[in-house]
């Protein structure tokens, strides 16, 4: 990291203009910047993305739809198993704690509302109230693009149209004309999902003016969300392309993995995004150090994902190195392998932990894939016995044996048939002893032996090389 250090203290300073929002690169040293610019361009960037995220939380939370949302999103846990969520895990208990103090205040501001009119203090206090406490919780990425969505689709909803008047400069009506513009076309591409996220917001039993205000207020803070997302976005990217070279410097210690250069990178640039919105500048350390993190953990989640067939837990794959690390250790100190208890004593696991992260960490092996690409090469699935269907030659023998039965037993006469076929089970439920074949036919125990021993030395002597094929 130190190589990173020198790289990015040479880099020009970004240097924000205070009497304009736009952000200008000096290719001046860092040595030779004085105390007037003692921040490094990522820290300012970031500094402006950060401003620019709060003033769009802000503009937010002056709906109280947005407290619908969040208690929909997560109080009941609606979309706890997306993996695409930016909060990866369960809120923690500062979160929820907030949550619920979201929850009372939006209940509280209701009230009001029904009991007495919109221009009244006390309402007026309790949706200030409310506003605070939407502010408090921590938005996400995903959080924060899908409620400017919903708002947009709202405004669009409810009929109402930019008035020209409203924006200060032709850039700035630009900006939200192509939002509503890129709603639209976003909208139709994703099937209309985003009305079906609109139409799952349970709407009933609240009134749309205090969910969404009134039209002259939601055609102003509208135009404040819209343009506060287009600059936050807009220093999101700019930060992330400025430090698209880290990416390529630590993707390229990784080049010998499973991966090719491309994936990493990709797999890298995701890192840095989550870097992105979490980097806090107020910390004091540097954008890079904070970066290179992320970066690596995304891109050996990427190796640990695809370097096997069944996918392991990215925790389960530290025990297991930790496992063998610490049985190649064992090896060099004793010069022979340890068992299982001793590795288990080693690890400080039990014996049955030891043994299911050995038995997860074998490699998988294509039952389809030959040693090599000669003709006599044969791959697992030729030395399998296949149980699934029943092989040809087998249903041809079974037609085969049955039909020799048949001839065999029509070539005795009726009595030593009957004494085949009813001790043999030969067209019949069940096997019969010679005692009940005797009470059939009215004859002794011994005659019936006697009579059986004849019928097979006849068919021993007629068909007997034929039958003894399928012994």
């Amino acid at each position: 990291m130190a190589y990173l250090t020198e790289y990015f203290s040479k880099q020009s300073v970004v240097i924000a203009d205070k009497n304009s929002s736009n952000v200008k690169a000096l290719a001046v040293p860092a040595d030779e910047v004085g105390a007037e610019v003692p921040e490094h361009g990522n820290v300012l960037v970031a500094r402006q993305l950060s401003d620019e995220r709060d003033r769009l939380v802000q503009s937010l939370c002056c709906f109280p739809m947005v407290a619908l949302w969040l208690m929909n999103e997560y109080d009941t846990g609606a979309d706890s198993d997306d993996a695409d969520r930016d909060n990866e895990a369960a809120l923690p208990s500062d979160q929820a704690a907030i949550l619920n103090r979201i929850k009372k205040s939006y209940l509280l501001a209701s009230q009001e509302l029904s009991n007495n009119a919109a221009s009244d203090p006390a309402y007026l206090a309790a949706k200030h109230n409310l506003s605070i406490a939407m502010r408090q919780f921590a938005f996400g990425f995903e959080d924060l693009t899908r409620l400017v969505e919903v708002i947009v689709y709202a405004y669009k909803y409810r009929g109402l149209s930019v008035q020209p008047g409203h924006l200060d400069s032709p850039k700035q009506r630009d900006i939200v004309f192509k939002r509503l513009e890129g709603l639209h076309r976003r909208n139709r591409l994703a099937g209309a999902n985003l009305a079906d996220l609109f139409k799952s917001i349970d709407l009933s039993g609240h009134d749309e003016q205090f969910l969404f205000l009134s039209g002259m207020d939601m055609q102003k803070h509208f135009m404040d969300i819209v343009l506060a997302e287009h600059r936050w976005l807009s220093l999101r990217q700019e930060l992330a392309s400025a430090n698209s070279r880290l990416v390529m410097f630590i993707a390229n210690q990784y080049k010998a993995g499973f991966l090719d250069f491309e994936d990493l990178v990709q797999e890298g640039q995701a890192g840095l995004l989550k870097a992105v919105d979490r980097f806090d500048h107020r910390m004091g350390f540097q954008f890079s150090t904070y970066a290179g993190y992320w970066i690596r953990q995304a891109i050996s989640r990427a190796l640990s994902r695809c370097e096997r067939v069944v996918r392991v837990p990215c925790g389960q794959v530290a025990n297991i190195n930790k496992i063998y690390r610490l049985r190649e250790q064992y090896i060099l100190e004793h010069g022979r392998d340890p068992s299982m208890e001793r590795l288990a004593e080693y690890a400080n696991m039990s014996c049955e932990e030891v043994d299911a992260l050995l038995s997860i960490s074998q490699t998988s092996l294509s039952l389809e894939a030959a040693d090599d690409d000669g003709e006599a090469a044969f791959a697992p699935i030729d030395f399998l016995e296949q149980k699934v269907f029943t092989p040809a030659f087998r249903e041809i023998a079974q037609t085969d044996l049955q039909r020799l039965l048949g001839e065999a037993i029509e070539g005795l006469n009726p009595r030593e048939a009957q004494v085949i076929r009813g001790h043999f089970g030969v067209g019949a439920e069940h096997e019969k002893t010679l005692q009940e074949i005797g009470v059939e036919l009215n004859l002794t125990r011994e005659r019936v032996r006697q009579i059986q021993v004849i019928a097979l030395n006849k068919i021993k002597q007629n068909l007997g090389q034929e039958l003894a094929s399928f012994l």
